[in-house]
């Protein structure tokens, strides 16, 4: 799920925003707050909006309470290698304490069924963004080769989402300030890697990060830059500050901007809906994953996500504490990491992936990849994958799959 879909959400629920149609541009191709739509035509399209049927949303929340780790668990054995070895892979759910308090990162491990030194193993790192969990990373986890055997595959929920542990997230907005905030994660995510050995010989590590999950890494880079060899941002958040986001464009009312700030979230609303929360997913779900031919892993994956949304409440909260109400970042990568502040002692190398429709600003990514190349002399690539948006991953599996393996022949 993207930020994105917390207005789009919030918009349903909080009836109509006061922002006038003549203030959109006609010809603007920009992202941008959206406008809330009156209630009785949001009745009306219920249906359409909401497609799955009460009685399966019923079913769905029964199977929920008898225990939610089951619709990972049917996603991921939808997948030829899992939970039966196949012939030259093995996959496994591990759960690694992190902290003190208890808290572990949830993960699913490929790895060569066969392999002469595992020291010599090569890591490739899935990391999710807002509100979404490893699980889809489905379509990419199931084509992505091992390449004889040489190369193990995680992929991780972040610290408070997807089947992560979900505690209480000890910080509120504004009170606490976002760097102590986003420290939490990275100290959550080094201990993960040391924890899994992965730090013993970090050249072999390439991280490949979505959306929030990709800003998270990129900062992760500034403290520790010597944890991997390649960071591959997948439709970033929070690269630059939109340079169409002006009073002439479009503003959301001071109460919406507000509400955003509180963290009022779709997952929110899905947590409060009960029997109908699966009905509710399923006006995101039926829409992201349409293009999923395999109708059983279609079904899962709508399964999965609301099993991750009706978890409680914790790592989404990071959210307002990186963007705005509307999506522009409070912090800009484009003017915090890679301004004068640029860690010249990292090596780290850089990849940057967008969708030709993505709504993130694709031109501020190709502006801090110039950066790399002509101010900081690093090693920078950038990518527009065809037919897809924000969810390139998902929108066109092959092209970005074969982006991903291009990197790892390369490494």
């Amino acid at each position: 799920m993207s930020p994105r879909l917390v207005a789009s959400f919030l918009k349903l629920v909080l009836g109509h925003s006061k922002i006038k149609k003549s203030q959109v541009p006609v010809h603007s191709n920009i992202s941008s707050a959206p406008v809330a739509i009156p209630l009785v035509k949001i009745i009306a399209q219920l249906p359409r909006l909401f497609p799955r049927s009460i009685d399966e949303s019923f079913k769905d929340y029964r199977v929920y309470k008898e225990g939610p780790e089951r619709m990972q668990e049917d996603l991921l054995s939808t997948l030829p290698f899992y939970p039966n070895v196949s012939k030259d892979k093995v996959a496994r759910i591990i759960k690694t304490v992190v902290d003190e308090e208890g808290n572990y990162i949830n993960e699913f491990c490929i790895t060569p069924k066969n392999t002469v030194n595992s020291q010599k193993l090569k890591h490739l790192i899935f990391i999710h963004g807002y509100g979404a969990g490893f699980g889809f990373f489905l379509k990419n986890l199931e084509s992505i080769p091992l390449l004889d055997n040489n190369w193990c595959i995680h992929a991780i929920d972040l610290p408070g989402f997807g089947f992560s542990s979900r505690k209480n997230f000890p910080f509120k907005y504004p009170t606490s300030n976002t760097s102590e905030v986003t420290a939490w994660f990275h100290e959550r995510i080094r201990r993960w890697l040391e924890e899994r050995t992965l730090l013993d010989n970090p050249k072999n590590n390439v991280i490949v990060a979505h959306s929030l999950g990709a800003y998270l890494m990129a900062l992760y880079t500034q403290v520790y830059p010597a944890h991997l060899r390649k960071l591959i941002m997948c439709s970033p958040a929070g690269v630059s500050k939109s340079q169409n986001n002006s009073k002439a464009v479009l503003q959301p009312p001071w109460w919406y901007a507000k509400l955003w700030d509180m963290n009022l979230s779709p997952f929110t609303l899905v947590r409060l809906s009960k029997h109908l929360g699966s009905k509710l997913t399923s006006g995101w779900s039926y829409r992201r994953f349409k293009l999923i031919e395999n109708r059983m892993q279609f079904e899962m994956l709508h399964r999965y996500s609301y099993a991750i949304f009706n978890q409680p409440g914790s790592g989404e909260y990071l959210l307002g504490f990186i963007l705005e109400c509307g999506g522009n970042p409070r912090c800009s990568l484009e003017d915090t990491l890679f301004s004068n502040n640029f860690n010249v002692s990292s090596k780290v190398e850089w990849a940057w992936i967008y969708g030709e429709n993505d709504w993130m600003d694709i031109e501020g990514g190709r502006r801090v990849h110039n950066l790399l190349l002509e101010k900081f002399n690093r090693d920078s690539k950038f990518y527009m994958v065809p037919n897809a948006g924000h969810h390139l991953y998902l929108d066109n599996i092959r092209y970005f799959n074969n982006i991903i393996v291009q990197h790892m022949e390369n490494v």
